[in-house]
């Protein structure tokens, strides 16, 4: 039985062409009272002693992140400063906030998981932050899993044995952690996310080697690793719902604007409905409709597949999109991956005259548009959980905002029922392997004194915020992009 790809007709068609000409666009795009209006960060990114995570193991080996950056010389130190970050927020106009709560912090070791005795520091401090949020009125939107796994479920040392949610035992575990925190705070979070872009995280670590273990185009382990995170985020939303029947619970997904290096290519094309189906489509079949892909091969044939598996349907009460950019793939040039993808793909340095950002992305906003309407044929509510630039001199980041709301303004005109906007990052942190190259914050960050500095595009997203409103005069006003200053490849 073939699969339905959602929205194949528009991907195919903006793929080719720049989008809707701009005569038929609307002056004016408007968002609904109670839209959600925020930033989002990640625990291991800006708090200061994760110590006992696999990104905790993995940063402090030889040559794997860029310049031997180390989080905690330059991090944001956030729980420390959780009273000005509030009223940084407050101020700015946000009624929401997306941040995790790190499960290797609060459970430093097995036999604390396994006894239910969490750290008392941790404890308190995210205590001190959800109950600060809620009086501020400020929305806690809380990521139960942002990349970092307890190292006594994945060593970043041990490449070659199971790691993370290669293990069975962590899809339960998982579960369990989830249960705790819905039983633990409940009473003052209403939204979670379970796992923050389930596909990256395989793909990173056992086909690029940015990620641990390290691994490079192992895709049958990655393939392994992105189950267990389908059944770990089923039992993570039941898990919730135990504790937390009324909660709003759903996956968080990396969705890129996917098109051919040669649009004359049927090749090209072809590699584009796959490369998009693995990346945006497969895990979201499967925790929506229960449409078990065993074997990612865009059928539902194989002897292990399921379709409207019921230990996996229905397990999203909305869809979180985190979008930046565009990938182009080739069926011919480059590194092609084995099937099922069966493509090459370029996240970066696309040959394109679309603007770059400083991690050499093209500058897309039609594609946010473009994911969003894929989505919306989940029928589910959407929320954009990330969307940013990496841009140290904020030359870029005001426009950015402007497009990319008014696209998403758009999507919202067009039947999507986007509730919220997240902008990736209330400040700069540490980028994973990228280190600290990359500037994706409203607010720098002073090394010496942790001191928020605000960038000027703050009071851009300010003023759109206060207005809930963007016209095409608008983004006009801001200024034209510029080639990036900084590069961090």
């Amino acid at each position: 039985m073939r699969l339905i790809v959602p929205g194949l007709a528009l991907l195919l068609s903006c793929s080719k062409s720049s989008g809707a000409p701009s005569d038929s666009l609307p002056d004016a795009v408007t968002f609904p009272p109670g839209f959600m209006w925020g930033t989002a960060t990640a625990a291991f990114q800006v708090e200061k002693g994760s110590v006992h995570s696999d990104w905790a193991t993995w940063v402090t080996l030889p040559g794997k992140i860029k310049n031997g950056d180390v989080p905690d010389t330059r991090s944001p130190d956030a729980l420390a400063h959780v009273d000005g970050d509030v009223k940084l927020m407050k101020d700015g106009g946000h009624n929401a906030y997306r941040f995790s709560i790190d499960w290797a912090r609060l459970y430093p070791t097995r036999a604390a998981f396994d006894a239910d005795t969490p750290d008392a520091a941790a404890v308190a401090a995210y205590d001190g932050l959800l109950q600060k949020l809620v009086a501020a009125g400020i929305t806690p939107y809380v990521t139960l899993l942002h990349f970092a796994v307890p190292d006594y479920l994945s060593d970043a040392t041990k490449p070659k044995e199971p790691q993370g949610f290669e293990r069975p035992e962590t899809e339960d575990l998982f579960g369990q952690f989830c249960g705790r925190i819905a039983a633990r705070w409940g009473s003052l979070i209403d939204l979670y996310a379970t796992i923050n872009e389930p596909v990256v995280v395989p793909l990173g670590g056992y086909v690029q080697g940015s990620f641990p273990p390290g691994l490079v185009l192992d895709t049958k382990r990655a393939f392994a690793y992105a189950a267990g995170e389908v059944r770990g985020h089923a039992k993570c939303y039941d898990a919730v719902h135990a504790h937390d029947p009324k909660a709003q619970v759903g996956p968080v997904m990396h969705q890129r604007f996917v098109e051919p290096a040669d649009p004359t290519d049927p090749d090209d094309d072809a590699a584009v409905v796959r490369v998009r189906y693995v990346n945006n489509l497969w895990f979201l079949n499967a925790v929506v409709r229960g449409d078990w892909d065993a074997d990612i091969d865009g059928t539902l044939d194989g002897p292990s597949d399921k379709k409207g598996d019921p230990t996996l349907a229905h397990r999203a009460d909305y869809i979180g999109v985190n979008y930046y950019s565009a990938l182009r793939v080739s069926a011919h040039v480059g590194i092609v991956l084995p099937a099922p993808v069966s493509a090459a793909i370029t996240p970066d340095h696309i040959a394109s005259d679309r603007p770059k950002t400083d991690f050499v992305w093209d500058i897309y906003a039609e594609g946010l548009l473009a994911v969003l309407m894929e989505a919306k044929e989940y029928l589910l509510p959407l929320v954009i959980s990330e969307n940013g630039l990496a841009d140290a001199a904020d030359a870029n980041r005001p426009r950015f905002i402007a497009e990319h709301l008014y696209q998403a303004g758009i999507a919202i005109q067009r039947g999507a029922d986007v509730r919220g906007y997240f902008h990736w990052s209330l400040y700069d942190n540490f980028e994973w392997a990228n280190g600290f190259c990359p500037k994706f914050g409203l607010y720098q960050i002073d090394p010496a004194t942790s001191a928020r500095v605000a960038r000027p595009s703050a009071d851009t997203f300010r003023k759109f915020i206060q207005a809930a409103r963007v016209t095409r005069a608008d983004v006009a006003a801001t200024p034209a992009y510029t080639p990036p200053q900084t590069r961090c490849e």
